[in-house]
């Protein structure tokens, strides 16, 4: 897809990976770009670099835990008209209390945040997408969903549920001209690095941060831009992006719809 004029929306986007992807947007000449994060200080942020870029932000402070009000903003958007290009890149961690102990809001948020809002917003802006002759959806999951096992089970878990859902809608670049990508990030300087353990990183964090090398944000939106651009690709093709040797390296998946 051409990202000139085109109009995009991008979850999780008051920093990191959200924050880059909106920035390479408005850099590769996208007309307008909707934040959508719960942090307003950070929309905020974001929105001044999305203009600065070139590109007319809209911010939109949600909750994607508020399953009833994600389900609201998604439909005004299809109702407005769909976007042309979905980042789905909002994401959480368990933080303290992690799974087999996490009291059931816990894990109701984790799995609203992660994965139920995720899916909610897939399928109604695919339908809008459908009704106005495609797009591009790419989802940000992580290369645990590739790994033997993590230690935030609900993590790894929801981002498992994203890698399947991804993949499931493949057939969908045929069927209604909408292509749905996965982007897989190793570890990554973000901010959510710092919050496994709740206001801190989480002490098994030390050995996954001493022995792997972090990607940074820029490296994996640069990989959301290519998957964006690349119409060749099938639907369900997904990236892994990883940094080994101070070298960015990226592994592809590709997928045959069943």
């Amino acid at each position: 897809m051409d990202i000139r004029g085109k109009a995009a929306i991008v979850t999780g986007g008051a920093s990191g990976i959200g924050r880059a992807t909106a920035s390479r947007l408005a850099a590769a000449g996208a007309a307008r770009i909707t934040l959508v994060d719960v942090n307003e200080a950070g929309l905020t942020e974001t929105a001044d670099l999305v203009r600065a870029g070139g590109a007319e932000p809209v911010v939109m402070r949600l909750d994607l835990a508020d399953l009833a009000a994600t389900g609201a903003w998604v439909d005004r958007v299809v109702a407005d008209g769909a976007p042309d290009i979905l980042h789905n890149n909002a994401g959480v961690v368990s933080g303290a209390g992690a799974f087999p102990e996490m009291p059931l809001d816990r894990l109701r948020w984790i799995v609203d945040v992660n994965l139920t809002s995720l899916v909610l917003a897939t399928q109604t802006i695919a339908q809008g997408m459908r009704a106005r002759g495609g797009g591009v959806i790419v989802n940000t999951v992580s290369t645990v969903a590739l790994g033997p096992g993590f230690r935030d089970a609900m993590y790894a878990v929801t981002k498992a549920g994203v890698m399947m859902l991804t993949r499931c809608c493949a057939s969908l670049k045929e069927e209604w001209g909408v292509r749905v990508a996965g982007v897989l990030p190793g570890l990554t300087d973000t901010p959510i690095l710092h919050t496994t353990g709740g206001d801190r990183a989480a002490d098994w964090m030390a050995p996954v941060l001493a022995n792997n090398e972090r990607c940074a944000p820029g490296d994996i939106a640069a990989a959301v831009i290519d998957l964006i651009h690349d119409d060749a690709l099938a639907g369900g093709d997904w990236v892994a992006v990883r940094k080994e040797n101070g070298v960015v390296t990226r592994q592809w998946g590709h997928d045959t719809p069943l």
